[in-house]
């Protein structure tokens, strides 16, 4: 069956926040964001996971990818989002990951990394972490685009 997910793009002053994983040893970055519940829109599944995530609330979304994926993977859908003001993210002690973390085998972090640094990092799918390079360069697109 394929599942799918919604993950965001969030950036703020030069900086774009990213979810580093260490995954049963597998250690890479992603999107903050996860699987859509069932009888979830994409968008609130969007919104429930970055608060899950992060403790951000998002204010405003646009599609911009869609990521697709060969069963079990999912099928992504990316945003640029929106976040209302705030400080410090973390991942809420009430969520899957942070249950996750407490165990120490599949961990979350949130970080932010500078739009410059972004293209250093060992991302979890390039084609995405090639497109999000390419948007900071020449602005996101206008259409949804599938990766």
């Amino acid at each position: 069956m394929n599942t799918k997910a919604a993950r965001a793009i969030i950036i703020e002053n030069g900086k774009i926040l990213v979810m580093y994983r260490n995954k049963y040893g597998s250690q890479y970055y992603t999107l903050v964001g996860g699987r859509i519940n069932d009888g979830e829109t994409p968008e609130q599944g969007l919104v429930r996971e970055v608060r899950e995530e992060t403790g951000l609330q998002v204010t405003a979304v646009r599609l911009v990818y869609i990521e697709e994926h060969k069963a079990p993977s999912s099928e992504q859908y990316i945003y640029l989002c929106d976040v209302a003001p705030h400080a410090e993210v973390a991942i809420q002690s009430d969520s899957e990951e942070g249950h996750m973390n407490q165990y120490d085998l599949n961990t979350h972090h949130p970080e932010w990394v500078s739009t410059k640094s972004f293209d250093h990092l060992h991302f979890r799918t390039p084609q995405l972490h090639a497109a999000i390079i390419k948007a900071f360069k020449k602005g996101f697109p206008k259409d949804v685009i599938r990766l």
